[in-house]
């Protein structure tokens, strides 16, 4: 077990690992007996300093969760069946009493705070809804589509933004039927113009922070291959990386493929130092890649924080 304290939250550093100490007894995921992270680790994962970490677990063992042993650490003591019980349902009601207090700061009523909990638990809620998600190539809108429909379980169509542009009929009726559209910051306010007849929230996303310097890290130490579904963003991409100050000699040694020719990307990869490859793509693209080539990869091309923040907005909109 480790203590994740945030001094950044109304209750006290040591209130917070008393609570986290009295859930893991209580669901057994530590018991007496287990050794606990030293007060030097406490202090490092948590960014708070010795004296204070060490103040945290004497309290700890004051209140009878904790033994210290001198030049052993901090060890789990027994204790109470109908104690820890009581505790940890002190530790609920707490947490409850915290949330609807800090929902009422928020204007937010208990019915609504326990609806919008209700709805967060219950992801099903938010499948009806439909979200344009607007760029101008087919690799990323398909990619940030297959991403927010993945991680938030709504429905997504992917939308180049030229569509915009006197729509027929059938992309009028499609613009019509959406809840939401999304873009990244390079198509904002043009989004914004162009989808004022239909009278829809449009919402910001941002890319991954950890993409673009993963590329040009792997750039600087030798050739990059990417290959994607449609390479035709590449262009736009390479002047954004410019713009970004990766520099002209780094972009030099990223080369972006289509992964419909297996023939080029098996030569393009025998002389690549890296390789990103696509979700889009087919995996058995990877059997391509010689085992010596390094694989780029990140857990989403969208910021996390980006997803996090689309998600709170449809629960509390929608």
């Amino acid at each position: 077990m480790q203590f994740i304290l945030d001094k950044n939250q109304r209750a006290s550093l040591f209130e917070q690992a008393r609570e986290q100490m009295i859930t893991a007894l209580h669901t057994g995921s530590l018991t007496p007996g287990d050794r606990l992270p030293s007060v030097r680790q406490t202090a490092q994962r948590n960014n708070i300093n010795l004296k204070t970490a060490f103040a945290i677990y004497q309290r700890l063992r004051d209140e009878g969760y904790v033994e210290l042993r001198t030049g052993s650490g901090a060890y789990v003591r027994s204790i109470e069946s109908v104690g820890l019980d009581q505790a940890y349902c002190r530790s609920v009601f707490d947490l409850i009493k915290a949330n609807v207090s800090q929902a009422s700061r928020l204007q937010l009523t208990p019915e609504e705070y326990s609806r919008l909990v209700g709805r967060f638990v219950d992801r099903t809620t938010l499948k009806p809804i439909q979200i344009g998600v607007v760029e101008c190539n087919d690799e990323q809108i398909n990619l940030f589509s297959a991403e927010i429909s993945s991680r938030l379980s709504v429905r997504s169509h992917p939308v180049l933004i030229k569509r915009f542009h006197k729509p027929d009929k059938r992309w009028s009726t499609l613009f019509e039927r959406m809840d939401y559209f999304v873009t990244t910051d390079y198509h904002f306010n043009e989004l914004k113009h162009l989808a004022r007849p239909y009278n829809k929230r449009i919402l910001r996303l941002h890319l991954n922070p950890a993409f673009v310097p993963t590329l040009v890290h792997a750039a600087r130490r030798g050739r990059v291959l990417m290959i994607v579904s449609n390479a035709d963003f590449f262009p736009a991409f390479r002047r954004t990386l410019l713009g970004l100050g990766a520099g002209a000699s780094a972009l030099e040694h990223i080369t972006a493929m289509d992964a419909t020719n297996h023939a080029r990307i098996r030569a393009a990869a025998a002389t690549a130092s890296s390789v990103y490859i696509s979700p889009l793509c087919d995996s058995r693209i990877r059997r391509l890649i010689p085992r010596a080539v390094e694989r780029l990869e990140v857990e989403t091309t969208l910021a996390p924080d980006s997803l996090e923040m689309l998600e709170a907005v449809l629960l509390v909109h929608s």
